[in-house]
């Protein structure tokens, strides 16, 4: 195993923090480490453009798999070695092809593939094998099946019902989003109604001359609970994995806002006009999504606010002023999501990556020098 140490920065433990959004270093309320680890490609060069935005964990977090955009393959990195071990080749076309146009990557708890592409869903074993194809529109009857003008998303398993999926369905015309429950065994489709939804409406925006803006949502399964939630609120939904009721959580913050404001115009005249207002909700409160730590027994949350330098020149042909980084935060709830614990990590001076929980530690995905690196977080209050 090839192992890089690039730092190992204590944290400190304060007795109390401010909430007036001042300097980070009175907002650190637990006791860290950090170090920073590299993984050896071999003679690979890994896939790193997208920020690992479609990379998988195996259910025992052995391996990452990270789908690569340029090659249509899967990388397959050892973790606990550190190391690429292999690489999945996936067919567009024949026998085993899976479409041309690809949208997401789940890896099921069966070890096996979920590859989606444009009305076309695949199971491929972990040799780029197709087992078999389905189409998740044309599951269920009239109303309820997904429309031409839907898009399911973000499709996520439920471990103990291998043939039963929850994912978010979208419209891109009309703006709406919502849960659903595809059960491919019964022919099946359940949609729920999360009120999350309706907040995050406060942050869409029509570009006149073409395209949407909406927040970042998700839904995940972590710490055998079914979670919905937005970036722009720290609200998180439950949802009841037999009725689909959702159990609403609501948490106050000390040192961020708990939500973005939100006052923003629904409709802008263009991409420049936008170009200003994107600048303003980025420079509200984010959240993302949880992670599970299985040993520990806790959820991990990052929350950031993005900076901006006026002095920085714009890129060219763009009206999109680059970041010049952001502060972030850490929150610590409990398996029943349970708010103990916040602070700031200011170390951290970007919006977080890829991120999970493995051996009691976050693992946040870092590009370093065109190298697939991890900055690790080991907390020593739980």
């Amino acid at each position: 195993m090839k192992q890089l140490i690039f730092a190992l920065l204590c944290g400190f433990l304060f007795a109390c923090g401010g909430n007036d959004g001042g300097e980070n270093g009175n907002q650190v309320r637990l006791n860290y480490t950090l170090d920073t680890v590299m993984v050896h490609p071999g003679q690979e060069i890994l896939f790193l453009q997208s920020s690992l935005s479609q990379a998988q964990l195996s259910p025992n977090k052995k391996y990452l798999y990270n789908f690569n955009y340029t090659e249509f393959s899967i990388e397959k990195v050892n973790l606990d070695e550190l190391a690429f071990e292999d690489k999945i080749m996936i067919s567009k076309e024949g026998p085993d092809g899976v479409g041309q146009y690809f949208m997401g990557l789940l890896l099921r708890q069966d070890n096996t593939l979920l590859f989606r592409s444009y009305n076309q869903d695949n199971i491929l074993d972990l040799n780029g094998k197709k087992k078999y194809q389905f189409d998740f529109k044309k599951v269920g009857s009239e109303p309820d099946k997904l429309s031409d003008s839907e898009s399911l998303l973000s499709a996520v398993e439920v471990p103990e019902k291998p043939e039963v999926y929850y994912g978010l369905v979208s419209s891109w015309q009309e703006g709406n989003t919502a849960v659903a429950r595809l059960d491919l065994e019964e022919d099946k489709i359940q949609r729920i109604d999360v009120p999350i939804f309706e907040k995050a409406k406060k942050t869409e925006i029509e570009i006149a001359d073409g395209g949407r803006f909406t927040m970042n949502r998700y839904i995940l399964h972590a710490g055998g609970k079914l979670i919905v939630g937005i970036e722009g609120t720290s609200e998180l939904y439950v949802l009841d994995h037999e009725t689909g009721i959702p159990h609403h959580h609501e948490y106050i913050s000390e040192l961020t806002a708990s939500e973005k404001m939100g006052n923003y115009p629904p409709k802008v005249g263009g991409i420049d006009e936008f170009a200003g207002i994107y600048r303003r909700i980025l420079e509200e409160v984010g959240f993302l999504a949880p992670v599970w730590d299985e040993v520990n027994e806790v959820f991990y949350r990052f929350s950031f606010i993005t900076e901006f330098d006026d002095n920085a020149e714009k890129p060219e042909n763009s009206p999109f002023l680059e970041p010049s980084g952001a502060k972030v935060f850490l929150t610590i709830f409990d398996k029943d999501l349970n708010m103990v614990a916040e602070s700031a990590i200011p170390q951290m001076n970007k919006r977080p990556f890829f991120h999970f929980a493995k051996d009691g530690k976050l693992w946040v995905f870092e590009n370093i020098e065109d190298e697939m690196g991890f900055v690790r977080l080991s907390i020593s209050d739980l």
